[in-house]
């Protein structure tokens, strides 16, 4: 009997092989940034966002299967006038791509627009439909 796919809470249904992972940040991303730009090149990218687990929040999928994974997570410094969340792909073949998707965006210190949570949750869907799409091309 086949397995029926991994639901999110909201009843989003994933591809399979895929589950969403609540945990520290995936050694994936590190050695993935690594591997394509040379030791210790992940610690200067995006405020450290690959080697400290300090930025929140984030979101991250797995596949275990294909030694895959995507991630929603901060993308620029805690400092800038506009934040934004950005996803990235460690696809199955190896290597690390950032997702090209409508900017996920928020001004901390603006009364009116997008929220974080706002943005976050945008990502967060812009993410899983990527799986979607990326699970449909591998038929």
């Amino acid at each position: 009997m086949a397995q029926e796919p991994a639901r999110e809470p909201g009843g989003r249904q994933l591809p399979e092989g895929w589950r969403r992972y609540r945990g520290a940040l995936l050694t994936i991303w590190k050695d993935r940034h690594e591997e394509l730009h040379g030791p210790g090149s992940a610690a200067t990218f995006a405020d450290g966002l690959f080697v400290r687990d300090h930025r929140r929040p984030i979101a991250q999928w797995v596949n275990v299967g294909e030694r895959a994974a995507l991630l929603v997570a901060p993308e620029t410094s805690a400092d800038w006038p506009v934040q934004r969340f950005a996803i990235y792909y460690a696809p199955p073949s190896g290597g690390l791509v950032q997702v090209r998707s409508s900017p996920h965006e928020w001004r901390p210190f603006s009364a009116s627009g997008a929220t974080d949570r706002d943005a976050f949750q945008a990502a967060i869907d812009a993410a899983e439909e990527f799986l979607v799409l990326e699970a449909g091309f591998a038929i």
